[in-house]
């Protein structure tokens, strides 16, 4: 509950402070534009990564599907039925 105090408490500073009577859009507007810009690194890293999984998953499943293979045969045992 520490924590939903401090919140609180900045709150009622935050109600208690004087809005600046000058306009700051400006200088707002500059310190944005001079900022630096957000990197797309780790967006890119993990694009790749799913890509290759979802490439991975595609030809396997290419693979499955021409084998020819029943994907239900294994679900079900073996019967033999032995003649007399």
């Amino acid at each position: 509950m520490d924590e939903l105090e401090a919140v609180e408490r900045l709150v009622r500073r935050a109600k208690q402070e004087q809005p600046s009577a000058r306009d700051v859009t400006g200088a707002v507007l500059a310190g944005i534009r001079a900022g630096r810009p957000a990197g797309v690194l780790p967006l890119s890293v993990v694009a790749a990564v799913a890509s290759l999984a979802a490439a991975v998953v595609l030809a396997l499943a290419i693979h499955n599907a021409s084998a020819g293979v029943d994907p239900e045969a294994a679900l079900f045992p073996v019967v033999e039925v032995m003649q007399p």
